[in-house]
């Protein structure tokens, strides 16, 4: 069975990182302080979360890094998540620093608030749109290509994978230890998500809301991702540990 005790502690995380999130920030909603733009920023950046998790990168590190740890006899369900908590702290680290620099940019001189806002959600809806393109490609590859020995598609991988990916996943002994794997794979910067949640930072701060209640923005973007990077691998793990398994469920699952 897929929820054992492994499992259920795993999810039992997930559980409540949403939870908190979704309490953090309707505390903050409800406050005198918050905006409008505030109080329909959040559900989007818990969608942007959701949608990150369905990358390339993300899916071909924890995909691939699944199939090689339990190749080693191991059952790596926290794999998913230790990868998007990783990935989140890079999300924060730069989050942050954006929003105390437009907090104060905002302040000075509206004019820079006013373009950088347009910059950033331009920005964003180009990322979006190339992105868009890209997971279009790879999903005709995934379609096209044959299974591999082990019943399934091999995962097509984006930028951070094929420049890192090999260096760093044949290192990877535990779930956990994708932390830091996520962490470099967050440095990277090239997915749609991370720019537009950015671009909301930068017009949600320069509003006048004090620059740590908007942490509660980049919370809801890791409850997202960390609840279906953490599905993805504790389907993997399931589909590839367990005997009555068909070829054919394995590609469907990496189609």
């Amino acid at each position: 069975m897929l929820l054992k005790r492994p499992a259920l502690r795993v999810m039992g995380v997930v559980v409540a990182l949403n939870a908190v999130a979704w309490l953090a920030y309707g505390a903050v909603a409800l406050s005198g302080a918050a905006t409008a733009a505030f109080a329909s920023a959040g559900l989007l950046c818990f969608v942007l979360g959701m949608r990150h998790a369905f990358d390339a990168d993300h899916l071909a590190a924890i995909d691939d890094t699944t199939r090689l740890l339990v190749s080693k006899g191991r059952r790596p369900v926290s794999l998913g998540l230790g990868f998007a908590l990783g990935h989140s702290l890079v999300v924060l680290i730069l989050f942050t620093a954006f929003a105390i620099t437009a907090g104060h940019l905002g302040s000075q001189n509206s004019a820079i608030q006013e373009v950088g806002g347009r910059l950033a959600m331009t920005a964003a809806a180009g990322f979006l749109l190339l992105v868009g393109v890209l997971n279009a490609r790879l999903l005709w590859r995934l379609l096209s290509s044959p299974p591999d020995d082990d019943g399934g598609t091999p995962p097509a991988s984006g930028v951070m994978t094929r420049l890192l990916g090999p260096r760093l996943l044949n290192r990877v002994n535990s779930g956990w230890q994708m932390v830091p794997v996520g962490f470099v794979f967050g440095l990277g910067m090239e997915t749609a998500s991370e720019v537009a949640l950015l671009g909301l930072s930068v017009t949600t701060a320069s509003q006048g809301m004090p620059w740590w209640s908007l942490l509660t923005l980049p919370l809801l973007f890791a409850a997202g991702m960390a609840l279906f990077d953490t599905l993805d691998s504790l389907m993997m793990t399931h589909l590839y540990t367990t005997e009555n398994a068909s070829a054919r469920a394995r590609r469907t699952f990496n189609v």
